[in-house]
């Protein structure tokens, strides 16, 4: 556990008026470690860029410690904790960025910290295709061994967790203290996430959920993760705020594709126009990542900074379940059986009992003018 001395010393640091993210990411990079805040001096922390009025308050101002018996309280309690950026088990990924949090809040299963990430975010009032594919692609991505990231708001987030959570791990990454849930009817699916996964923020317990909040909530979905997935979103959008700090935090980006006439299609295709990875399931995106035994897994190197420093991650190989050859055959919006039987060079005769079977498994639904593939 954090020596309690050593959050201290953060905390006081990050009170300081004038002293932001990207000033305390500077100091940070530049100590061996952030323990060696301890010994620090004042001349020394002017020298990494303090001003000295608030190098000597850091010192001498016990004031900068009011509030600080919240983190105290938090770390009481199994399952509640605290992590320090650049101590284990921060996700290092994260704490690469020049802006990462200085402390993040938790609550929930901190193992989950040790999988793949990837991220899937996307519109809070989906169309009803996007629904289920983000939620059958969350579940496949969770079932294969990757923890699946997302931020617990209406629409996309909320069938992201839903999936993951039948399957494996997730992160709802908060815009609110890790103990006040935002949107409240996600207070069940809250308690679900916390089973395997993680509550995290990087607001104080108590702290309600804000607009500005939100943006600042992005970066850190982003910056944990291998890729951001954008299911569906308006040209204007959080969502594509979160995918245009993925690329410039360095991470892939995938988009899906969607009906020209769907307005939450429209950031999408624009994503895919800028060079976004176009995605149509979980295989795609794994693939690319190189987290499936489907093809030799690789050493993907990512630029972590917009310093230019690189870090290089060795993925672990998984295997996801094989799709069975008809399902490549049905879209995920209604597919006549003509159609199927053309594409699979199958007689209606032979066609039937496999769409039989698909339906029994689950792969797919009837609905009116065909079928549908859903997984």
């Amino acid at each position: 556990m954090l020596r309690e001395e050593l959050l201290k010393a953060w905390w006081k640091l990050s009170k300081i008026p004038g002293v932001g993210r990207v000033t305390l990411g500077d100091i940070r990079q530049q100590l061996s470690h952030p323990g060696d805040l301890l010994h620090c001096s004042p001349e020394q922390l002017v020298a990494m860029g303090l001003k000295p009025e608030a190098a000597q308050r850091w010192q001498s101002d016990a004031s900068l410690l009011d509030g600080f018996e919240v983190v105290q309280n938090w770390r009481q309690f199994k399952h509640y904790g605290v992590l320090l950026a650049g101590v284990d088990p921060y996700p290092p990924a994260l704490a690469a960025l020049r802006d990462a949090p200085t402390l993040l809040y938790y609550h929930g299963n901190i193992d989950c910290l040790s999988k793949p990430m990837v991220a899937m975010v996307g519109s809070r009032n989906p169309s009803d295709y996007g629904a289920r594919w983000a939620q059958q692609t969350a579940q496949e991505l969770a079932a294969a061994g990757v923890t699946v990231v997302s931020g617990l708001a209406m629409g996309i987030d909320g069938y992201v967790h839903q999936g993951a959570v039948a399957a494996g791990s997730t992160i709802a990454v908060m815009g609110s203290g890790p103990d006040v849930i935002y949107p409240q009817r996600h207070l069940g699916l809250a308690q679900m996430v916390m089973q395997d996964g993680l509550l995290l923020s990087e607001f104080p317990p108590g702290t309600q959920a804000q607009s500005r909040h939100f943006p600042s909530r992005n970066r850190i979905i982003s910056g944990l993760s291998l890729a951001t997935v954008v299911v569906e979103a308006a040209v204007k959008s959080g969502s594509l705020i979160t995918a245009h700090q993925a690329a410039e935090q360095g991470r892939e980006v995938f988009a899906l594709p969607g009906m020209v006439s769907n307005p939450v299609s429209h950031g999408c295709h624009q994503l895919i126009r800028d060079g976004a990875y176009l995605v149509q399931n979980s295989q795609d995106i794994l693939l690319e990542l190189g987290l499936t035994g489907d093809k030799p897994s690789r050493q993907k190197t990512l630029d972590f900074s917009s310093a230019a420093s690189v870090e290089t991650l060795a993925m672990p190989t998984l295997k996801l379940p094989d799709i069975p050859p008809l399902v490549t055959h049905i879209d995920f919006t209604a597919t006549s059986p003509d159609l199927i039987a053309i594409r699979g060079c199958l007689d209606m005769q032979q066609l039937l009992p496999e769409l039989m079977e698909l339906q029994l498994a689950g792969w797919i639904t009837q609905v009116p003018g065909g079928y549908q593939r859903l997984k």
